[in-house]
């Protein structure tokens, strides 16, 4: 018996969607897929950091092989996404996810070889072919959604997939990190079983419509994303939500990439310190994705955008002046951390940034996806993509400026902040 076939009185309730064949496969299947891709990311690099002390010879030192990783899962999002877009609007999408779903299989029994053998050439293989899978389901996961929900459900769907992802994001950097250090290559075997479980669920997700099978796909990646680039700005409107969603991007990586130097440097704590601020900004990401459904009650509006802009900005000034000058010897643990009052105003600035930042993205995304052309919608995704994988990558390379400049990570911050008041306005001008 089908899902669709459980009432359950869950129909007018947005978590009645978990019960419903034409959302829960796909979700599962990107949470997976999401958790993967972060797994191995974060096994590979604390395998490269304690390299010295397993008797693993690298061929450069661990901090290049940690920055190159970095660019390794996000450079395929560049280079094929003019190929991965056009394919999602050409092929039926069901069919597609079960193929990028066997062609996870087969990366995470690579992955497993890796692992038990130390390999860390095939490692840093399998993490760009881990990024070209991401870039090709991409586009798939946020497309298909319209052709299964209608649109009151299509907020609270995109709030559980960006909440999903989020926590899958979390949950895969942290089992890396703590898999990977123990005996009889664990991380492998639990790469293989969560790929195995996408695989099962992507066989339940209904057949989509063929947006549009005439399409020529151009192997040529310049061409390729010159014409997703030009459906992308041809309606402003979509543009704008584009931009709007890697600004937010931009905002999360320099946040999420800072915080084991705020930790260190500023907070003066160690790594378990930094594993909670991942922990805070990721549930509040999740928090706010969720919450948003409910606060604009189904409707697909960008009204709470400029709010939440300007949400993003003033706790980010918060943040800042509510740490504490240190006035302890060492780094704390998290328990020290924690036991310290004057601490807790930090991690609650820490959390209503992300929350606004779940509620920032989640509409834009439904946005696109609602406003979108079903032929176009793919290749819409994919732009979307390439924008963000641009802006994240222009905000490491000005992070690194300004911090050898003489910055701090918190003036880093700050000049964060401020940026963010330019987006208020423009938020605020375009919404009204």
């Amino acid at each position: 018996m089908e899902l669709d076939a459980l009432d359950l009185d869950l129909k007018h309730l947005k978590y009645g969607l978990f019960a419903k064949r034409r959302f829960l496969p796909i979700f599962l299947a990107t949470f997976l897929g999401a958790f993967n891709d972060n797994l191995l990311r974060s096994g590979l690099v604390v395998m490269i950091a304690y390299s010295a002390s397993k008797g693993i010879e690298l061929p450069a030192s661990p901090e290049v092989l940690v920055t190159l990783c970095s660019a390794l899962l996000v450079l395929p999002i560049l280079l094929f996404s003019s190929i991965a877009g056009p394919l999602a609007d050409k092929y039926e999408k069901s069919r597609l996810v079960l193929l990028t779903k066997i062609a996870e299989m087969l990366i995470m029994f690579c992955v497993f070889y890796g692992f038990a053998t130390q390999n860390i050439y095939l490692l840093m293989s399998m993490l760009f072919v881990s990024g070209m899978h991401t870039t090709f389901y991409s586009p798939i996961k946020f497309s298909i959604l319209p052709d299964h929900l209608n649109s009151k459900e299509l907020l609270a769907a995109n709030g559980f997939m960006a909440a999903g992802s989020y926590l899958a994001i979390l949950g895969g950097l942290i089992a890396g990190g703590l898999l990977v250090e123990m005996e009889g290559n664990i991380i492998g075997g639990v790469a293989i079983m969560v790929a195995g479980i996408g695989l099962f669920a992507s066989l339940f997700i209904p057949v989509s419509k063929i947006a549009h099978p005439h399409i020529t796909i151009h192997y040529n990646i310049w061409k390729g994303a010159r014409d997703i680039i030009s459906n992308a700005t041809y309606d402003i409107q979509n543009f704008r939500a584009i931009l709007g969603l890697s600004w937010f991007l931009l905002v999360g990586s320099v946040y999420m990439s800072q915080f084991a130097n705020y930790a260190q440097a500023v907070v003066q704590a160690n790594n378990e310190v930094y594993i909670l601020f991942l922990v805070v900004f990721s549930i509040g990401i999740a928090a706010g994705s969720m919450l948003c459904d409910t606060l604009l009650k189904g409707e697909i509006s960008a009204r709470l955008t400029p709010y939440m802009a300007l949400g993003t900005a003033v706790f980010t000034f918060l943040m800042v002046i509510f740490t504490p000058v240190p006035e302890h010897a060492g780094l704390m643990d998290v328990q020290e951390f924690l036991n310290a009052p004057a601490h807790w105003p930090v991690l609650g600035c820490m959390l209503m940034v992300a929350v606004c930042g779940g509620i920032y993205i989640v509409p834009l995304y439904a946005f696109l996806q609602s406003q979108a052309h079903e032929k176009f919608r793919s290749r819409i995704m994919a732009a979307s993509n390439m924008c963000d994988d641009v802006f994240i990558t222009i905000a490491a390379l000005a992070s690194a400026i300004l911090l050898m400049l003489g910055f701090s990570i918190v003036d880093l911050f700050l000049v964060l902040a401020t940026l963010n008041l330019v987006v208020v306005w423009y938020a605020w001008k375009y919404t009204r």
